[in-house]
């Protein structure tokens, strides 16, 4: 958490306005900013994790990793997108409504443009997809399959698209154990 902190500036913005402010200055001249959000129970104003990756898609930005810094805060890093980014069906999705709606900057249009040209990082994976035969199996064995079934399905597509975009079989092993052990223990704080 510290080290991420001293690699790259950080900023607090208030509102998705100020963060949208703070990207149409900075968003050719810099290359990576951590976002600071406070948490909700704090009262604190913060943009939403949303309103912060719209904004930031308008610019050719996206978020990349959430880190907690305390109680009260966590910080999001944002970095600009290069010409090997790959882009998510959602955030296409964004972007295309951003176009349309005429908000997206010159670098944001050129970024999403360059992202159409490419497969999309969820390329290939069900919208909703099914519960794997391997997975399904071990939470069988380990009787957690109701636990998991009991899951919102939001948060099980979330599980099982996650389960789905890993490439190599030992990626594969590690996260049907995480998701098993999250049912086991009926945790719906994934990552």
């Amino acid at each position: 958490m510290f080290i991420i902190m001293a690699l790259h500036k950080k900023i607090y913005a208030k509102t998705k306005e100020e963060w949208g402010t703070w990207l149409e200055k900075n968003h050719e001249k810099e290359n990576k900013i951590g976002l600071i959000r406070y948490k909700k129970h704090t009262g604190k104003p913060s943009p939403s994790h949303k309103e912060a990756m719209i904004e930031a898609i308008r610019f050719g930005w996206i978020d990349t990793t959430v880190n907690r810094l305390d109680d009260e805060k966590y910080i999001i890093t944002f970095v600009k997108r290069n010409k090997n980014s790959r882009w998510s069906n959602n955030t296409i999705g964004y972007a295309r409504e951003l176009e349309k709606q005429g908000k997206m900057s010159p670098a944001g249009l050129s970024a999403y443009k360059h992202g159409l040209s490419r497969p999309t990082h969820d390329f290939g994976i069900p919208a909703n997809p099914e519960v794997p035969e391997d997975l399904a199996e071990i939470l069988n064995k380990e009787k957690a399959r109701g636990k998991f079934d009991s899951f919102s399905t939001s948060y099980k597509r979330t599980l099982l698209r996650w389960l789905l975009k890993a490439k190599l079989p030992e990626t594969k092993k590690k996260r049907i154990d995480i998701i098993v052990d999250l049912a086991k223990k009926e945790d719906k704080k994934f990552m």
